[in-house]
């Protein structure tokens, strides 16, 4: 049963969303692999995380780097882990460097054996079939063209939504050209997967075909 988390940030987090990450966890020591979304030397962004996932019950930190400090005997140990974690970051260059060392492949076999996979901005849009909606945020610095994702989730997810709440009638337009519903997250909120249930926390809105539903 897969059990994803999709987040927009990690500040100021719904208290029941960051209790129901917890029930993910459990109560067992719990390895999560971060995952960042390029090269960080300092480990500054990895570091400013660590207080609020080891809140969440994580116990052991492996640190995976899938940009310049790549290196595939990591693997074996990235696959041993009790589950992912995908920070922020660019979505394209997050999504090239997954691609570019089969990572991919290895997480989805990682969520089929029932591991959390846990995003937060670019890696949670990376869960949807495509990243078309990254063009809202990002820059497409490594003219990536292949936009496949994950494909773990039926629709798009919109973070930051309190601070781009702005680009409204661009992403009504942009919904009448995709088949798949957009859910739009405030910092702070999360939407949770286990197996076929959707759970939402705080203020999810849908958009579908040009509608705010």
């Amino acid at each position: 049963m897969s059990k994803l988390v999709l987040l927009s940030d990690l500040r100021n987090m719904n208290p029941a969303l960051k209790n129901r990450i917890k029930e993910l966890t459990g109560s067992k020591p719990f390895k999560l692999a971060y995952i960042p979304s390029r090269t960080d030397k300092e480990r500054w962004y990895f570091e400013k995380a660590k207080p609020e996932l080891t809140s969440w019950g994580v116990t052991e930190f492996f640190y995976f780097d899938v940009d310049d400090e790549f290196e595939e005997s990591k693997l074996k140990e990235f696959r041993g882990c009790d589950g992912i974690f995908l920070s922020g970051g660019n979505t394209y260059h997050f999504l090239k460097n997954l691609k570019e060392w089969t990572v991919v492949k290895y997480i989805k076999e990682m969520v089929n054996e029932g591991k959390p996979l846990i995003g937060v901005s670019a890696g949670s849009i990376m869960m949807s079939k495509s990243i078309k909606i990254a063009e809202f945020h990002d820059e497409n610095e490594v003219q990536l063209k292949e936009l496949n994702s994950l494909g773990l989730v039926d629709f798009e997810f919109m973070p930051h939504w309190n601070r781009e709440y702005n680009q409204l009638d661009e992403l009504l337009k942009y919904s009448l050209l995709q088949e798949e519903s957009i859910f739009t997250c405030r910092d702070g909120d999360g939407i949770v997967i286990e197996g076929d249930t959707i759970e939402s926390y705080g203020e999810i809105k849908e958009i579908r075909k040009g509608k705010l539903l």
